[in-house]
């Protein structure tokens, strides 16, 4: 009952998948300001307060979705602390926080997320992007003569847009990623 709730409880807090790519308009009135991110503090009974005051702090220097892992009993003097930054999702950070912490953890606990980087007033969306790709869609993407397309690789947390059907927009993602396999479009304008 208790693996049941936890899946529940994930699957509502998850971005929602797109099946379909959203065109400029609908896409920024998803997207969020890329003006900082604030900091939500996991459960980690093992900081104290003045560890996590600093890392709200940090927050605001962390672009979005970002999360910071540690392992509990490692030394701390091993200096571990995983930051990740600049994803499409919070999920996508904290997976990639847990796997490059647990990559290079020597000893104590499997890592755990302490802190999670969200845009400040965030609120669910069926289109999140990290505040590089929100930056891109704002400066550039958007003066861009349509056909024109924008693909994120959700893994990597890399991006890339270009005129067209999407063919090269998921080569750029591609070329960025060092040739993920997920990049696909997620905003189109014909």
């Amino acid at each position: 009952m208790r693996i049941i709730g936890l899946a529940l409880a994930m699957a509502l807090t998850a971005p929602l998948a797109l099946a379909n790519p959203v065109d400029s308009s609908t896409a920024k009135k998803m997207l969020f300001s890329t003006r900082g991110g604030e900091a939500i503090m996991g459960k980690a009974d093992f900081i104290d307060a003045g560890v996590a005051k600093a890392l709200k702090q940090a927050a605001s220097q962390i672009p979005y979705y970002g999360a910071i892992a540690v392992s509990p009993g490692e030394p701390t003097s091993s200096n571990l602390m995983s930051t990740m930054a600049n994803f499409h999702s919070a999920e996508a950070a904290a997976s990639a926080a847990l796997a490059n912490c647990n990559s290079r953890r020597t000893s104590g606990k499997p890592c755990v997320v302490i802190t999670t980087i969200v845009p400040k007033k965030y609120k669910q969306q069926p289109l999140t992007l990290s505040a590089g790709a929100t930056t891109l869609f704002n400066k550039e993407y958007r003066k861009l003569k349509a056909p024109k397309a924008l693909a994120i690789s959700p893994t990597t947390g890399n991006f890339g847009s270009d005129r067209g059907d999407g063919g090269r927009a998921i080569s750029k993602c591609a070329a960025a990623s060092n040739g993920a396999s997920d990049c696909r479009v997620v905003i189109f304008d014909n």
